[in-house]
C-alpha cells in the first residue's frame, strides 16, 4: 500500500476513533487522512489538485485536521509546517513520485534494462514513497499543540486554513478548485451539511 494520490491504503485507519469534530477531536492526523482519502471521489480530487494546481495533498488534509483540532493556523505553526512540507516534498517525496510515475508510464522501456526487475524496483520505490509521506504527516502532527481545541463550529477555520495554504502555494480558489476542496471537506467531516460547505465556498 502507498500513501500517494494514486494509491491510498485500503485497510483503513489504525484506530477506530471517530472523525475529528466538536464531539471527538482525538483522531490522529494519519488516521484522519486515511479515512478521508478512502471516501469516493476524494482520490480523484486530490490527484487533480496535486497535478493541475501543484498542491501538496498532505498539507490540504493538514489544513482540515488543524481547523477541527485547533482552529485557524497561528503564524508560527503555518510557517513551520509549510516550509517543512515544501522542502520535504521537493527533496524527497517529489523525486520518488517522479521516478515511480516514469516507470509506470514507460514500462521501464530503457534498453538494455529488462522490464520485470525494473517494475519490481518501482514497487519498492512506491513503498519508500509511502514511508516518506507518512513520516511527513508524523512531523506535521508533532508541530501542532494538542492541548487546544476548536469549537464545534469549525467549517470557517478549515476554509480559512485552506485559503491561507492556497495563497502560499500560488493557486486560486476557482470553481474547479473549490469543488474539489468541497469533496475533501465533506469526506473529512461527514457530519457537515454539503449545502453549507457549498455555500461557504460560493458554489452553485
Amino acid at each position: 500500500m502507498s500513501w500517494t494520490v494514486s494509491s491510498m491504503p485500503i485497510n483503513g485507519p489504525t484506530t477506530t476513533k471517530q472523525a475529528v469534530s466538536g464531539e471527538d477531536s482525538t483522531e490522529g492526523f494519519w488516521d484522519f487522512s486515511v479515512r478521508s482519502y478512502r471516501t469516493t471521489g476524494v482520490a480523484d480530487a486530490c490527484l487533480s489538485l496535486q497535478n493541475d494546481y501543484g498542491a501538496d495533498v498532505n498539507m490540504l488534509l493538514y489544513c482540515c485536521w488543524i481547523g477541527a483540532r485547533l482552529g485557524r493556523f497561528d503564524d508560527d505553526l503555518f510557517d513551520n509546517a509549510s516550509k517543512f512540507s515544501t522542502h520535504w516534498a521537493g527533496e524527497v517525496v517529489g523525486p520518488l513520485r517522479s521516478a515511480r510515475t516514469w516507470m509506470k508510464h514507460t514500462g521501464c522501456l530503457t534498453e538494455p534494462m529488462p522490464t520485470e526487475p525494473c517494475m519490481q524496483l518501482r514497487e519498492e520505490i512506491k513503498s519508500v514513497e509511502f514511508a516518506a509521506e507518512k513520516l511527513q504527516q508524523q512531523v506535521l502532527e508533532s508541530l501542532a499543540s494538542v492541548e487546544g481545541e476548536a469549537s464545534g463550529e469549525y467549517l470557517e477555520p478549515v476554509l480559512a486554513n485552506l485559503t491561507l495554504y492556497a495563497g502560499f502555494s500560488g493557486f486560486e480558489l476557482c470553481d474547479d478548485v473549490s469543488r474539489k476542496l468541497a469533496a475533501i471537506i465533506c469526506a473529512a467531516f461527514p457530519e457537515m451539511d454539503e449545502a453549507d460547505v457549498a455555500r461557504a465556498l460560493d458554489l452553485r
